[in-house]
């Protein structure tokens, strides 16, 4: 059972976001990062020119620092072929990293988002303008805040596809 003062941060912070989230508004809402299919990410591409993705790891493509589900690694593959990707995480995971590392794509940790440092350095490392990029993340402030600073397109996340637990 949950003690008292969980609950109330719990709802302290549920009421922190709701007022955020009418100031800071992501271009895209999903539920799911496969929600942005082949068909879905072609339209993207079209509407606003995307050439590159900068992906957040935790709550977005895995649960709890668990692996990557099979569904979502599909997933990424699949945007390979046709956008340059780099990972961009506030998080410290070296297994992570490797798994990125391995599949030829950039990991940048410790990225201290919402700052706009890691964004620009994302940005160099695929040569890609801002206005290309589109951020796909499940934080408000981190992610969608973290790319709309930096004249991003952005994609909030609303929870994690887990199709191996």
């Amino acid at each position: 059972m949950k003690s008292l003062e969980k609950i109330v941060g719990d709802k302290i912070f549920d009421l922190v976001n709701y007022m955020l989230s009418k100031i800071i508004k992501p271009d895209i809402a999903i539920d799911k990062v496969r929600e942005l299919n082949e068909e879905e990410l072609e339209r993207i591409k079209q509407e606003y020119g995307i050439e590159g993705i900068i992906l957040d790891v935790d709550d977005t493509l895995r649960k709890e620092m668990r692996e990557i589900p099979k569904c979502n690694q599909d997933w990424i593959e699949s945007l390979r072929e046709k956008f340059k990707i780099i990972v961009l995480s506030n998080g410290i995971d070296k297994g992570i990293e490797k798994y990125f590392r391995e599949r030829g794509i950039d990991y940048i940790g410790f990225a201290l988002k919402p700052l706009k440092k890691n964004f620009k350095k994302a940005c160099e490392k695929m040569n890609i303008s801002p206005d290309k990029v589109l951020v796909i993340g499940n934080d408000l402030i981190d992610d969608v805040h973290g790319g709309k600073r930096n004249k991003m397109k952005t994609a909030l996340v609303k929870e994690v596809e887990d199709d191996e637990r």
